[in-house]
């Protein structure tokens, strides 16, 4: 029973009007208003669009059906027409009797050919057709005849475009009935029909060989058919097709076809584009423009993603396309076909004659230059060679520099030069105009670009005295006032690359230096800082006014190696004012440092892993043949060049990060790649703020080396498991007096970049007693010095020798030398032996760079010299952060001159002599060396170039002799050396911390600066100690004050000897003596006038006796100095 409050029992009637079933009798009433009305009627109404729809495709599937089954019908009618008149005109498929028939039988298979059903039809056709057009009575040539030609050569190319099997017979004919149409088609054959030909041929697989060549050949009569011939040489083809096509083809109409040709997309078919085309058409023309510019064209667009450089694989075009090129994405290999057909593009008479006078003059001057510039782009190791051809010039004489003065003219009147030059603030507009496609500009920057390139090769073999107009006859090619306009246009071009960057590179990331967040950290607390997303997949570098392969990496690569050279003989010889080379007033000065060493923190967020090498071993393949370029067999190649695919990728991801944090740090960029623009002093004191900042990082803050050794006592074990006690436990050796490196090698080798960390030294005595004394960064200056001393002293030791101006650099031989005792012992290359004796010798090599690094990294002054040309290589070689820009150190003839003056001397002559007395030279491509012990030397000759010693040196290639010659003797001779010495020292001082500075800069930050002793200064910055403590009247010990009366009177070269004396380097440091690390100090030794001064160089501290007069003291300091008293009798 229903009960209610109103007594009736009676349930009330439901209305439902919406069409919805109620589950729930208590639910809400409102699903059932208005709402869920005009929810029924879009049901409906969609209801009745679906039904109409679907009645309308009904209709359209009717009307299609109907259609198709007409035109079936209508087509089965005319096939029948057309199978009856064939029947009749001509059995047994005999000649047309007119050409009035022959074109209406063809006209009605037109009407209704399908290529799959009437193949058959096609090809009977097509016989009669060729017989019909082999009478006189019927050519069947003229009037409507080419464009039917047309359709049935469109028709036959469908007909193989749909082929599902195989059955020569009709293959057979379809294919000459092809070759007999299109070369019927008359000019009315279009570019798009050839490529639509081209495309399908290539495609056919199993068909007979002998007609498909034939409808590959038959096109090429017409010229518009080559435009199509590009998709064939897109493709890998065997040596008898290209045999067969070199016969056929019409190289000049080939050249034309692909200059104009954009559209072949993927880098594989550009690559078998290239190397086709210049075995088919490279010795006909290669002299032609056209040549140059498909070959410039496709050679450009190469330049990123082939290695022309690397050895050939040795594998046929077909199988070398199948398995290396289709597994490789970039960094591809070449084959032996490939490289033999691209290296030929280096030849010496065709680039020598490519900016001749008379060629620049005329309208195709840019398009040579810019050819000119693709090769130096595509094979950097041929560059120098490229580079002297082009300076050569078309000329015999090798003393002519007017192909260089030519280009430097040119360049000085093109407007980009000028605008470049009045303002560095015009730059960034200039740049972003020229990226777009080719511009008015296009020829200016080319023609820039080639002086720039011809210059840089000029710089390498100039000496200094042609380079300053003061060798007699000979000049240089610009002047001095010229090289001053030079480098202000390299020094706005440069300045705008880098700190520009993000403008030009279209990223413009928020930078730390618009943020500041990152440098703020640690300041307050050591929070972790969020690393930024990064999307590298589109940044890719940008091309330079539409030039091929030429990107604005390129132009900064080319920039910064010229401004460098420049800026290093002017380090020299001081041609150009003092602060030309500065930029100070585009920056704000006060807020630069800050600046940078927050950009500096930033980078390390965002430090690729793909840098970190630390996990490799570089003497794992070490080097024991003469020469063993040739030896590899064409499997290894292949495996090799698939290797590589991994590294190349990790090169890009590189290239990538790198442009990235050009942007995002541009002050540290010219820092790093001119630093001249910013003053020495500010430059030394960001290094000391990157040390800084490195040390905090490393030491989590603790900066003090015994508030580190407190908190590593209390960090986990590390991640290998070892407890904090012995990780400190391996930063602490005990080493004895005389073996100062043998000791210190054995045990501090291990710890690779942890040497950066604070090490405790113990010296002991021939008994291992310890010597008494506490490690508080005294002892370990003494120990850091002693090493020095003793490795770098070449009468001790023989990693390092001594130039006649008595510089260090790595002794040239000791590999070999080494190699030979241990052939003399028994020991054979290759063997165990062998290898762990020369691996040992190198890691000594990298532990003396260790070694270097941690007094620059401690700001420890040592009194040694390194050869100037040695300091260059130490911020281009050795370590994975090397200056972005630089290749490396580039040998250069006035560098040997400090390494054998006698050699420089004699390469002068040969340089200098006329052409026809080189060859009383008698010289050859060979180089002498006298390695081995003093008790077994031996001559080992080497060829500087392939076949060396059959190479006579003449006339046209002595620059090429000259610079091999450079190279080998600065670089090539000791690379294994120097390369471990830079490697240990870029694994404790980043080299693009060392890249901020130049030789004699770095010889600066090593030793101390040159400049006379600045008494005053260090007399402000002495700390003293016991009696000659400074008491509350603030007065100094009279014995003091006669020692800097002594000092005050002493000459420079005195000071001198008293500073070696105390902290065991003549020289101060370049910020003053209040970065003097421990600081200079005195302390009393006692009131006996009749003792000499000792000293503690361990602390710097000089132990002065209490003197009362003036000359005593003068006497006993002097004294007590030259005769060699200090440590040892303190």
């Amino acid at each position: 029973m229903y009960q209610t409050f109103s007594g009736q029992s009676r349930r009330p009637r439901q209305v439902n009007l919406s069409g919805r079933q109620i589950t729930n009798p208590f639910a809400s009433s409102a699903a059932g208003g208005p709402q869920s009305a005009i929810a029924s009627a879009q049901k409906d109404r969609l209801h009745r669009q679906q039904q109409r729809e679907r009645l309308q495709a009904s209709h359209r599937i009717q009307k299609t059906w109907r259609g198709h089954s007409s035109r079936r019908r209508t087509f089965r009618a005319w096939r029948q027409v057309w199978d009856d008149l064939e029947g009749r005109h001509a059995p047994g498929n005999g000649a047309y009797q007119s050409e009035e028939d022959s074109l209406r039988q063809l006209r009605r298979l037109m009407l209704f050919f399908q290529p799959r059903e009437d193949a058959e039809r096609l090809t009977e056709y097509g016989l009669r057709q060729v017989a019909t057009a082999s009478q006189a009575s019927t050519p069947c040539v003229d009037g409507a005849w080419p464009k039917s030609y047309l359709r049935l050569t469109k028709a036959c190319v469908a007909a193989l475009r749909t082929r599902n099997r195989n059955d020569e017979r009709q293959d057979w004919a379809l294919l000459n009935t092809l070759s007999f149409s299109v070369r019927k088609t008359g000019g009315v054959l279009s570019a798009d029909d050839a490529v639509r030909y081209y495309e399908v041929l290539t495609r056919l697989k199993d068909v007979p060989v002998e007609p498909l060549q034939a409808a590959l050949l038959a096109p090429l009569q017409y010229s518009e058919a080559y435009t199509g011939l590009a998709v064939l040489l897109a493709s890998p083809l065997d040596p008898a097709m290209l045999s067969l096509l070199r016969s056929s083809i019409d190289p000049s109409t080939l050249c034309d076809a692909l200059a104009s040709r954009s559209d072949i997309k993927t880098t594989r078919s550009r690559l078998w584009l290239l190397g086709n085309l210049i075995y088919l058409a490279g010795v006909a023309r290669s002299g032609s423009t056209t040549y140059i510019t498909a070959v410039a064209h496709l050679l450009g667009s190469l330049a990123d993603d082939v290695e022309f450089d690397s050895p050939p694989v040795d594998l046929d075009n077909i199988a070398f396309d199948r398995e290396v090129l289709a597994k490789v994405g970039s960094g591809l290999p070449l084959n032996s076909f490939l490289h033999g057909q691209i290296s030929g593009l280096i030849n010496q008479e065709s680039i020598r004659n490519l900016l001749s006078r008379d060629a620049t003059s005329g309208a195709n001057a840019q398009v040579l230059a810019g050819y000119a510039l693709t090769l130096l782009r595509c094979f950097p190791r041929r560059a120098d060679d490229i580079r002297m051809w082009l300076y050569l010039g078309p000329t015999r004489t090798t003393t002519d520099v007017g192909a260089t003065q030519y280009f430097w003219n040119a360049s000085r009147s093109t407007s980009v030069f000028s605008t470049v030059r009045q303002n560095s603030r015009h730059v960034v507009s200039l740049l972003q105009t020229s990226t777009k496609s080719a511009t008015h500009q296009t020829d200016d920057w080319t023609v820039i670009l080639v002086f720039l390139e011809l210059y840089t090769f000029l710089l390498k073999i100039m000496d200094d005295e042609e380079f300053m107009g003061q060798s007699g006859s000979r000049s240089s090619a610009i002047s001095l006032q010229n090289v001053g306009e030079l480098v202000t246009f390299l020094k706005n071009l440069g300045f705008t690359l880098y700190f520009n960057a993000s403008d030009l590179s279209g990223t413009g990331p928020a930078t730390a230096r618009d943020t500041g967040s990152l440098s703020l950290g640690r300041h307050f607390g050591h929070g972790t800082s969020q690393k930024p997303d990064i999307d590298l997949s589109e940044a890719k570098p940008l091309t330079l006014a539409g030039l091929p392969g030429l990107t604005i990496d390129y132009l900064k690569g080319l920039t910064t190696g010229l401004l460098r050279a420049i800026y290093e003989r002017d380090s020299r010889r001081h041609f150009l004012p003092k602060d030309h080379w500065l930029m100070t007033d585009r920056f704000d000065m006060t807020a630069f440092i800050p600046g940078v060493v927050a950009e500096e923190e930033s980078r390390h967020l965002i430090q690729d892993p793909d840098d970190d090498l630390d996990g490799e071993d570089p003497y794992d393949e070490l080097d024991f043949s003469d020469d063993d370029r040739t030896s590899p067999a064409f499997t290894a190649r292949r495996m090799h060049a698939l290797r590589s695919q991994a590294q190349r990728e990790r090169q890009l991801r590189q290239a990538s990060r790198r442009r990235y944090m050009e942007s995002v740090a541009p002050r540290l960029e010219i820092l790093q790649n001119m630093p001249f623009f910013i003053p020495f002093t500010t430059r030394v004191e960001i290094f000391r703020q990157f040390v800084h900042l490195d040390q905090e990082k490393r030491r989590n803050g603790y900066v003090d080396p015994d508030l580190w050794r407190q908190s590593m006592m209390f960090q986990p074990p590390s991640a290998n498991g070892m407890p904090p006690r012995d990780m400190l436990s391996r930063h602490h050796a005990k080493i004895r007096r005389k073996n100062e490196f043998s000791d210190a090698f054995e045990q501090f080798y291990e710890l690779g970049a942890d040497l950066k960390e604070p090490i405790q030294i113990t010296f002991v005595d021939e008994f291992d007693i310890p010597e008494a004394g506490i490690d508080g960064g005294g002892v370990t200056k003494e120990f850091l010095t002693s090493v020095i001393t003793q490795a770098f002293d070449t009468s001790q030791s023989s990693w390092f020798a001594e130039t006649e101006g008595h510089f260090l650099q790595p002794s040239a031989t000791t590999v070999e030398d080494m190699k030979i005792a241990l052939r003399a012992a028994g020991v054979k290359d290759g063997q165990v032996g062998m290898r762990a004796h020369v691996k040992e010798l190198l890691q000594q090599y990298e532990f003396l760079g260790r070694i270097i690094g941690k007094c620059l990294y401690e700001g420890i002054l040592v009194d040694v010299l390194f050869a100037g040309y040695f300091l260059k290589k130490w911020a281009l070689t050795g370590g994975p952060n090397n200056a972005p820009m630089e290749s490396g150190y580039r040998a250069n003839i006035n560098d040997l001159k400090e390494l054998d003056p006698v050699l420089y001397r004699g390469l002068l002559a040969l340089k200098n002599a006329p052409a026809e007395q080189v060859e009383d030279f008698a010289l050859t491509f060979t180089v002498d060396d006298l390695v081995g012990p003093e008790n077994a030397t031996e001559v080992l000759t080497r060829d500087l170039i392939p076949n060396g010693a059959n190479t006579p040196v003449t006339a046209e290639n002595r620059l090429i002799y000259i610079n091999r010659i450079s190279y080998w003797r600065l670089q090539g001779q000791s690379a294994q050396q120097t390369n471990a010495f830079l490697r240990g020292l870029a694994s404790i001082v980043q080299p693009s911390w060392l890249n901020m500075f130049n030789q004699s800069e770095l010889q600066t930050l090593i030793g101390g600066s040159t400049t006379q002793i600045d008494v005053a200064d260090l007399r402000r910055n002495t700390l003293y100690g016991g009696v000659y403590s400074i008491g509350d009247d603030g007065l100094e010990h009279p014995s003091i004050q006669l020692f800097w009366s002594v000092m005050a009177a002493l000459p420079d070269e005195e000071r001198r000897n008293v500073l070696k004396f105390v902290t065991s380097t003549p020289r101060g440091p370049l910020l003053g003596f209040g970065h003097l690390n421990p600081r200079f100090s005195i302390r009393d030794s006692g009131q006996d006038e009749g003792r000499f001064p000792t000293t503690s160089t361990c602390v710097n501290l000089l132990k002065l006796p209490m003197y009362s007069s003036e000359r005593r003291l003068r006497e006993k300091l002097l004294a007590a100095v030259n005769s060699g008293a200090g440590f040892d009798l303190s």
